[in-house]
């Protein structure tokens, strides 16, 4: 995973992370979808503010309890960032994880992504996000 890696949802065949290109003034981040499947490889600008990374942070920190718990995943999706304003991920909490990669904006089209992640990448990918949170301008 690259230092500048927002998050990177991954198994041994296939992955899709979101690397951030462009920390901006005022909360507002340029960076890259990026699909890596034997099947798919493609990149797609992805635009989303502190608000954004604060919705993630909170996401993966649910998953990361419900998977310490040992409590199934509750099956709802997730949508980040928050759909229409660029592409965007749907994140499927249910087993399988999936990951939809939607741009309805430009091309139109979604790439789903089932995956099979180890056991406590949902507590590695949040403190991976939280150490990339705290380097942007303006961190708390």
């Amino acid at each position: 995973m690259a230092e500048s890696d927002v998050v990177r949802f991954a198994d041994r065949e296939r992955s899709v992370t979101v690397e951030l290109d462009r920390a901006g003034k005022g909360g507002r981040h340029e960076g890259e979808l990026v699909i890596d499947t034997g099947f798919v490889r493609a990149r797609l600008p992805v635009h989303f503010t502190d608000a954004d990374l604060a919705d993630l942070a909170a996401w993966l920190d649910r998953r990361a309890a419900a998977e310490e718990d040992g409590t199934p995943p509750d099956g709802r999706a997730a949508d980040w960032p928050e759909a229409g304003r660029s592409a965007y991920l749907r994140l499927h909490g249910a087993d399988p994880f999936v990951v939809e990669v939607r741009d309805p904006v430009q091309s139109g089209v979604t790439v789903t992504v089932p995956l099979n992640p180890r056991d406590g990448w949902a507590a590695r990918a949040a403190a991976r996000l939280e150490r990339l949170r705290a380097t942007l301008p303006g961190a708390r």
